[in-house]
């Protein structure tokens, strides 16, 4: 009996938004798999919804007169099935799937309601992608560039390169600024404004 629950618990977990790492995922009734390259991607799923990329570099030093660097582009894949499902994110390394995930619920294209950014919490480490399912898009960005070094062992140095984002998110003067500070598409910090505004029409509304 404890087994049979114990596999009913692990299903359940299994079926949750990030519970892990999928080995292959069915699009449009065709397989996508890790290993499979962005081709075969687009070819199967079609464009996604919403892509965030960066770029990596490894140096490895092979004695006192040379040095090898290996420049690895990193891309994020996110589709967007609907507010009842959940939504689809592929990490691809040089052109290659090396990792496939659940994310949140996904939107609606239109008719987003931004006051749901209250309702349903952004939390650290949530992607750019489900910022926008959750709040919409902010209104106002700012942006910057970072590099981080890092050494992987005595021989060998990771730089990363970093795009660093504030997205400010107003909910009129009733409400505080909500702000997310994402690192390559990744939330790392939330922290709440000042008073809102009132937000100006467009002139092309006027």
């Amino acid at each position: 009996m404890k087994i049979v629950s114990l596999v009913i618990a692990l299903s359940i977990i299994a079926l949750l938004p990030g519970a892990g790492v999928c080995s292959g995922y069915r699009c449009e009734g065709k397989i996508i798999s890790v290993g499979d390259t962005s081709g075969e991607l687009l070819a199967k799923c079609g464009e996604p919804d919403w892509k965030q990329s960066h770029t990596e570099e490894i140096v490895k030093t092979l004695d006192e007169d040379n040095k090898r660097k290996i420049i690895i582009d990193v891309e994020e894949w996110t589709y967007n099935l609907g507010p009842r499902r959940f939504m689809r994110i592929f990490k691809l390394k040089n052109g290659k799937v090396v990792d496939i995930r659940l994310g949140d619920y996904g939107y609606a294209e239109e008719g987003m309601n931004q006051i749901q950014c209250g309702a349903q919490s952004v939390s650290v480490g949530d992607s750019a992608a489900e910022v926008v399912a959750k709040c919409g898009e902010p209104a106002w960005k700012d942006e910057r560039e970072e590099i981080i070094r890092e050494r992987l062992d005595d021989d060998t140095i990771r730089k990363v390169y970093i795009t660093v984002e504030a997205w400010t998110y107003n909910f009129g003067p009733n409400q505080f600024l909500r702000i997310f500070t994402l690192r390559n598409g990744k939330v790392t910090n939330i922290r709440t404004g000042g008073r809102g505004y009132e937000a100006k029409p467009n002139q092309e509304e006027q």
